[in-house]
């Protein structure tokens, strides 16, 4: 396009030199016809000219994948030769008084031919680049079109390719018929996803105390998010009685059904709790009580008898006489609950032991400085006792008990078991040894426990840098409208500075582990399509960077070639953070980072003037060579 630009301004300058050289000369006819054929020649450079542009900011920009021409190559030279076909006819018409009519005529029918031939592939190429423009989706994000629910698999010239990850179908969409629907992104502009829950209850159900108790049982929800908190929202009086919508949230696809199945769980927790009944039409299916016929049933499985059995099998208290343990499980009430329902919570007064029945309790621990969040540090299943630190120390609960399934528990009372204490002084030992050595294995189980809510942090992360890399790339294209246009002109020299800068900084990460891979790969492949980072970029020129950068010598000094790469994104609004978001993500392609790649963040994100992620100033890392 350069040399169309020089030719056409050689040309302007041919043309207004020479009338008056050869009018000088004194031959005015060679000077009208040298002048006509400047003019013609000129005609088809700017042609040249436009059609370049088009190639550089269509095909090989807004419709290009990573250098990759995806519109097919008898739309582009359609279009090229209707370009040509112009100039020629403009410079018939205005250059030489040619009459246009006929050369309309024929160029008309032409043009009607072709578009009917190709109607088809033409409305399939618009329609792409109307939703490129948009930026309506991206590959990676979870969307529903026309009530078909899936994961972006590809974006092309022609379709959308959507995945369900629950039943591995693929679904593929023309562009006309995706830029004519609704699409509803599940992954924008975040990748919380939120979706809800409708159910019924019965009119003698008090609605605040339903929505309250709904809400209690997911205070400590495990797939369900706490912030933001579920919304209710009562939608009205039907005939069964009163409709109640939950709006929740949680993390992404994978959690869905386990927050569906979490929240239908604590629905039916909180209204077995308070007795409150969910609609049905009893008196077309001779329903009672079922919450009475439900205890009914748990005092024949869970009575006194099965407490008793359960007592005498418990290593704490089988030496204890039968005596004593009947008054002992005479005394005890049996609770049952599904997830996410809590036992106890920390802060509450002691009150006894627990003595699983049936089902699986989980015991958590705070995180110091981190809010609400909890690790898991101990299960107990059937026959196991909860609730001995507290006991033993007479002090407030310290821990979270909640069931991790479907668990019936007996609650054994503090007067009911100082009694028994006292007839059988032996038992206070071995309630102190089984604590002391459940203690020991707490603190080694939750040491691993941090490990995984730090790299679960550390995904979330990730996950938030991942967001950030699509908003800064949105913003380096939000500019006007004619910058915007010019920009595209030299959007090669543009990207190729952030292009350089990210693999640079990819390189730096990588190096610590002793060079490039196919995982690290891979993963800048990746992420570079989900974000839909620098398409107008060739993916494998940046790969070749990458492995250029990760072999050189200088690859992790400060002062070094590779990090002096890293000053280039600064040049362009939202480069830094992606170079960072880049980096982040090759901290995770094996795994926890280790000790050198968190060093190696801490350094890219002070040279680029980015603040260094709160888990990377805080996670240890692993030792290098693990």
């Amino acid at each position: 396009m350069r040399a169309s630009v020089e030719l056409l301004a050689f040309l302007a300058i041919i043309y207004f030199l020479i009338g008056p050289v050869l009018n000088w000369l004194g031959d005015d006819d060679l000077a009208g016809a040298l002048q006509r054929a400047v003019m013609s020649a000129a005609a088809v450079c700017i042609a040249f000219l436009l059609n370049g542009i088009i190639r550089t900011v269509l095909w090989d920009g807004l419709l290009s994948d990573h250098g990759q021409r995806q519109v097919p190559v008898i739309v582009t030279e359609g279009v090229g030769l209707a370009i040509y076909l112009t100039a020629i006819v403009l410079v018939m018409h205005f250059v030489y008084d040619e009459p246009i009519g006929g050369l309309l005529a024929t160029s008309g029918v032409v043009a009607l031919v072709l578009g009917f031939a190709a109607q088809s592939t033409l409305k399939e190429v618009f329609s792409g680049v109307a939703l490129n423009a948009t930026q309506a989706l991206h590959i990676g994000d979870y969307v529903e079109i026309d009530g078909v629910y899936g994961q972006v698999y590809e974006i092309n010239w022609r379709s959308i390719s959507v995945k369900n990850p629950h039943t591995d179908s693929l679904y593929i969409f023309p562009n006309s018929g995706v830029a004519d629907r609704t699409i509803l992104n599940f992954s924008e502009p975040t990748e919380r996803f939120k979706y809800y829950v409708r159910f019924t209850v019965e009119l003698s159900a008090p609605p605040e105390l339903v929505m309250r108790a709904i809400a209690h049982e997911l205070e400590k929800s495990r797939y369900v998010r706490r912030e933001p908190k579920p919304d209710f929202n009562m939608l009205g009086y039907t005939k069964e009685g009163i409709e109640i919508r939950i709006r929740y949230y949680f993390d992404g696809d994978d959690p869905w059904w386990d927050a569906q199945n979490e929240m239908i769980m604590a629905i039916w927790t909180a209204m077995r709790k308070h007795r409150l009944r969910i609609s049905v039409n009893r008196h077309l299916l001779g329903s009672g009580d079922e919450w009475s016929e439900l205890d009914q049933r748990q005092e024949v499985d869970f009575g006194v008898e099965s407490v008793l059995g359960v007592l005498r099998r418990s290593k704490n208290f089988s030496g204890c006489s039968n005596k004593s343990l009947s008054e002992l499980a005479s005394t005890a009430s049996v609770l049952s609950l599904n997830p996410p329902g809590r036992f106890f919570e920390p802060g509450a007064a002691t009150d006894g032991l627990f003595l699983v029945l049936d089902g699986h309790v989980a015991l958590y621990r705070k995180v110091p400085g981190r809010g609400d969040s909890e690790i898991k540090i101990e299960g107990c299943c059937a026959g196991d006792v909860f609730g001995l630190q507290s006991f033993i120390e007479r002090t407030d609960r310290k821990l979270l008990a909640q069931a991790e399934q479907y668990s019936v528990v007996a609650h054994l009372s503090e007067d009911a078991l100082r009694r028994l204490i006292d007839d059988h002084p032996e038992l206070q030992a071995m309630l102190e040894t089984d604590l002391s050595v459940r203690r020991a294995q707490r603190e080694k189980d939750a040491e691993a426990a941090q490990r995984q809510f730090l790299a679960t942090l550390y995904a979330d992360e990730r996950r938030k840098l991942s967001e950030d890399i699509r908003q800064n790339v949105d913003e380096m294209l939000e500019r006007p409208a004619l910058h915007h246009f010019l920009s595209l002109l030299s959007s090669k020299v543009r990207h190729e500075d952030v292009l350089t800068a990210t693999m640079a900084g990819a390189a730096i990460v990588a190096a610590c582990r002793g060079g490039s891979d196919q995982q690290e790969e891979a993963y800048l492949r990746r992420a570079m399509a989900e974000a839909d980072l620098l398409r107008h970029m060739d993916l494998e020129h940046g790969l070749d960077l990458f492995r250029t950068y990760t072999s050189m010598d200088d690859v992790s000094a400060p002062d070094g070639e590779v990090f002096a790469m890293l000053d280039r994104a600064s040049e362009m609004k939202g480069g830094p953070n992606i170079v960072q978001a880049v980096a982040v993500g090759m901290t995770g392609v094996h795994g926890e980072p280790t000790q050198k790649e968190l060093q190696a963040l801490r350094a890219i994100s002070k040279r680029t003037g980015v603040e260094v992620p709160r888990w990377a100033r805080e996670i240890k890392g692993q030792q290098d060579g693990e």
